[in-house]
């Protein structure tokens, strides 16, 4: 087994990491007062002025202001250290190596965003001397079957549980005439320790959650010589949040699992009707609470599922009824629905207004997040480098992580 090098607690990546860590501490009030939950947040009482400011938007300045991140930090200047942050959220593009022309209609079965994150990502990956390399978690392989495309001679290997997508890898891969192999394998439960010991490179495009910490441990673990990876959805598969570096847990910010969920919450990459839904099931969701808050006495917010096309179709009335049924209650046949869904709609535009706030940390705690990551990889011996593979506008998760094992 390898033997891990020493502690690199002085490492830029760690400094980082310390930096972030008390920054996110200072101003922890903020980004944990979630408006969705809370009718009034923890900080305002403090921050009146911020508060009168942010409930006096219209939404047609709400909707700018989430569209525009220098308009949304120009607004929040005036009570927030928002150029100190915007220097902490710095990182460079990676520089990776020229890729050869792809063979005419090779990415015929790939979306194009997706397509584009793949072409990304594999220019991103800084040149390496082994020959194997092992896609984690992929899928059809796209990424996979670009990269054997790309490193012509190379040994790639997909690692994926679900055997309908690894007969469609190997389709893909014989229909391409490029040198891919596809194993059934989940990595959660099995053992890939053997896969990726030694001398392979291991690669994941948006790994989620427990996917890609798993990753991380099984490679510190096998000893692989390097990995490759951009993490994604962070709040999936674990309860909780635990640092996974010993730098990370002196620099703890104490997230919970609905601050992971803030990392990667980018509502204005949805398309404009995934924004109207978004709109009307949250209002819906807040009318209801409302009603159950304001109406008829209850205490707290009282979570219910979202809604589906059928249920959004039968009006306000009768999605209060149905969300009433699964929490077991009653609902009294002369209530006013309509003023209910009125009150939904307002309380949508205070938690949009307010939400501007806890939104302006998503960047950093995701940054933190993958720092962390990043200095757990740096303790368990490997060189790691943390760059942007991509615009924002191709994949808000577009942080990449590369790191090689120290000789």
């Amino acid at each position: 087994m390898y033997t891990p090098a020493s502690s690199t607690s002085g490492t830029p990546l760690a400094q980082r990491l310390m930096t972030l860590g008390a920054e996110l501490h200072q101003w922890r009030v903020f980004w944990s007062s979630h408006a969705f939950r809370d009718p009034v947040l923890a900080w305002e009482s403090d921050s009146p002025e911020l508060s009168r400011a942010l409930r006096g938007l219209d939404a047609p300045a709400v909707a700018a202001l989430n569209a525009d991140s220098s308009a949304r930090d120009a607004f929040l200047g005036r009570w927030f250290p928002v150029e100190r942050w915007a220097g902490l959220e710095q990182i460079g593009i990676a520089v990776g190596t020229a890729l050869r022309p792809w063979p005419r209609d090779f990415d015929r079965d790939i979306p194009g965003r997706k397509w584009a994150q793949v072409k990304a990502f594999a220019g991103a990956l800084a040149s390496s001397s082994v020959s194997r390399t092992v896609d984690w978690c992929a899928g059809k392989a796209h990424l996979g079957r670009a990269l054997a495309c790309q490193w012509q001679g190379s040994e790639v290997l997909a690692l994926e549980r679900d055997p309908a997508l690894v007969e469609a890898a190997l389709g893909l891969a014989r229909r391409d005439g490029v040198r891919l192999d596809a194993q059934r394998c989940d990595v959660l439960s099995g053992d890939a320790s053997a896969i990726v010991a030694g001398e392979v490179r291991v690669v994941a495009l948006h790994a989620c959650g427990a996917l890609h910490r798993r990753l991380f441990d099984v490679a510190s673990a096998a000893g692989t010589r390097a990995l490759a990876c951009a993490p994604c959805c962070f709040h999936l598969g674990e309860e909780g949040h635990r640092p996974r570096s010993a730098a990370g847990g002196r620099a703890n910010p104490g997230l919970a699992p609905e601050d992971l969920r803030t990392a990667v919450q980018e509502v204005v990459t949805s398309g404009a009707h995934d924004q109207r839904r978004r709109e009307h099931v949250q209002s819906w969701q807040l009318g209801f609470d409302a009603l159950l808050r304001e109406g008829l006495g209850h205490s707290a917010y009282t979570a219910v599922p979202g809604a589906s096309a059928a249920l959004l179709g039968g009006g306000f009335a009768s999605y209060c009824r149905h969300a009433a049924r699964l929490k077991g209650l009653t609902l009294a046949a002369d209530i006013d629905f309509p003023q209910w869904e009125a009150r939904g709609r307002a309380r949508f535009l205070e938690v949009s207004a307010l939400d501007l706030v806890r939104q302006r940390f998503r960047r950093l705690i995701e940054l933190w997040l993958v720092t962390d990551l990043a200095v757990s990889l740096e303790e368990s011996g490997y060189a790691v480098r943390l760059e942007r593979f991509c615009a924002p506008a191709l994949s808000p998760r577009n942080l990449l992580l590369q790191a090689e094992r120290r000789a």
